[in-house]
Parts: structure tokens; C-alpha cells; sequence
């Protein structure tokens, strides 16, 4: 049995074609599981494994579960200019996430800068993945994304929700993008005070806030589930692209002068090397992993792996 006892190396292509089809047998829409397990692979090949693929048996749970909706109809119940409220039906959160981006980036080809506040998600994954869909197109991103803790009954419930932030920035074809990917609150006052403000702005869209999570159901428009909000900038909106690029090259320069790594620089090492070798899959992720294929019936795909 391929990976029992001893972690796995997986080509990136064979463990998004495992991914997408795990999630496709506890009936997630095929659409909505190659766009999730594209978020996956990329976070594991980033070396973000926390919202790679080691996240898949939780999702696959959850879905299988209906804790999270396998056909989810996301509709926009607002818009307004380059602003809009999209409704997640509790659909898996990579998928809300690129249908949230994707608007925002919309709002941004048309007004130069877009926003898409999420209601009625889920655990967003990599919010620096989110952040990142916006370079193709030529613009900087920011995606923020709420992850709400469940107390067990009678518990206090947390002072603050845990929140993912991601920016992403273009810098040169030559050079990687400037990616950030952070969670708070990471210990501290600091993280703290980010937090809660972060938390607020993922709210925007009527998302519950932590106080509300075991609190008697309210009306409009207050709604359970994960807040989220998508940011995307056209940067031709500013200042040329062209001057905008020049800039960035003389400023990447000067940090390498300096010796200093910027946000995203490791990661494009990583996804290099990983793209090239691999993705090593440690003990715990594959045995969870072989689990899962064993109980979906999954055993020629699994055993396949690394092969």
C-alpha cells in the first residue's frame, strides 16, 4: 500500500487529480472541486501545508456530513459600483473565495479598484492563494477571511476568531510576485488589536462575529458561517503599468543588494523545487490521506501515487 508507515513524495499533477476526485465522491460539484483542489495543491506546493492537501480529510468530512454544501448556489445580494455582497450558500470556502475574487477583480476592470464581502462561507485555506488570483490580471489583491470557533455548549465564546490575510502585489515577469500570507492572532497584543480589526472588516458583508456564534438567531442581515473580503486594484487605474513595473524592479533590486527576502520570495523557491521533485507529504498527512482513500473507495488512485 503506497505511503503506509513512511511519508509520501507526489507529483503536484497526480495529487490535484486525487484531490478533485476525493472531493467529487462525497459529491462536491465537479466545477467547485477542481477550483478547490486547486487551491490546495498550490498552498501544498507554496509550502503552506496547513491549507494544503493535509486539510482535505477535514473538508471531506464536512462535506460528506452536509456541513458544508456540496452544490452551493453563491449569488450576489448586493452591488453597488466596484462593491458587492456575495452570499456563499456555505459552499466550500476556496470555491466562495475564487467566486469572490473573481467579482472583486470584475469591479476593479471597471471602477480600478473592486471589493466583495462574503457572507455564508467556510475556511477560506490559503488566503495569499485568493490574494494571488488577482495577478494575472495585471492587479494587486488582498483577501481576508474569518475562520469561526464553535465553543461546546455553555463555553464563553472567544474573544476573537482566528483571520487569514493574504496580499498580493505584482512586481516583474522576471521576479516572483510579492505574496503575503498570514494568520492572527499569533501571540501578542499586536496580533490581538489586527485581529479584531481584521475580524470587523470581514463582517462587512453580515457575517456573524464571534459573540454572536451561540447567541439566539437574529434576523437580516446577520448570518452564521465564515466572513470574507476580496480586494482587488487595477494598477493601470494609478499609474502606468510600465512605470509601476520599473519601480518595483529597482525596488526588488535594492533588497537584494541588501540582502533581505521579501514576502513570496521563499515560496517561489519552494513551489520550484516542489514543481521539480515533488511534494513530500509527511507521516501524518499520509496516513490521513491513505484513510480517506481507503474509505472512498479510492485504493488503485492512492496506491498509484508517487509512482
Amino acid at each position: 500500500m503506497s505511503g503506509e508507515g513512511a511519508p509520501l513524495r507526489v507529483r503536484h499533477g497526480q495529487l490535484h487529480f486525487f484531490v478533485r476526485e476525493a472531493l467529487k465522491r462525497v459529491r462536491l460539484a465537479p466545477e467547485l472541486a477542481s477550483q478547490t483542489a486547486d487551491a490546495m495543491v498550490a498552498a501544498s506546493l507554496a509550502g503552506d501545508d496547513a491549507d494544503g492537501v493535509a486539510w482535505l480529510p477535514e473538508l471531506a468530512r464536512k462535506l460528506s456530513t452536509r456541513h458544508v454544501n456540496t452544490a452551493p448556489e453563491m449569488k450576489l445580494v448586493a452591488s453597488s459600483g466596484g462593491t458587492a455582497v456575495l452570499d456563499g450558500d456555505n459552499g466550500p470556502g476556496p470555491a466562495v473565495g475564487r467566486r469572490a475574487m473573481t467579482e472583486a477583480i470584475g469591479g476593479a476592470n471597471r471602477h480600478g479598484v473592486g471589493s466583495t464581502a462574503v457572507r455564508r462561507g467556510n475556511r477560506l485555506g490559503s488566503a495569499g492563494y485568493a490574494a494571488a488570483l488577482a495577478l494575472p490580471h495585471q492587479m494587486a489583491g488582498i483577501a481576508i477571511a474569518g475562520d469561526p470557533q464553535h465553543p461546546e455548549a455553555g463555553a464563553p465564546p472567544a474573544a476573537v476568531q482566528p483571520v487569514a490575510l493574504g496580499i498580493a502585489v505584482p512586481t516583474a515577469e522576471t521576479a516572483a510576485p510579492l505574496v503575503l500570507n498570514l494568520r492572527f492572532p499569533d501571540g501578542g497584543d499586536r496580533d490581538l488589536a489586527l485581529a479584531l480589526a481584521l475580524e470587523f472588516l470581514v463582517s462587512l458583508g453580515g457575517a456573524a462575529l464571534p459573540a454572536e456564534f451561540t447567541a439566539e438567531p437574529r434576523p437580516e442581515p446577520v448570518h452564521g458561517g465564515t466572513g470574507q473580503l476580496f480586494l482587488a486594484f487595477r494598477v493601470r487605474a494609478f499609474a502606468p503599468w510600465a512605470g509601476f513595473r520599473n519601480r518595483m524592479v529597482e525596488r526588488l533590486s535594492h533588497l537584494r543588494r541588501a540582502r533581505i527576502d521579501y514576502p513570496g520570495q521563499e515560496a517561489a523557491a519552494i513551489e520550484e523545487q516542489r514543481r521539480t521533485r515533488g511534494i513530500l507529504l509527511d507521516l501524518k498527512t499520509t496516513d490521513s490521506l491513505r484513510q480517506l482513500a481507503y474509505q472512498l473507495g479510492m485504493n488503485e488512485i492512492w496506491d498509484g501515487l508517487g509512482k
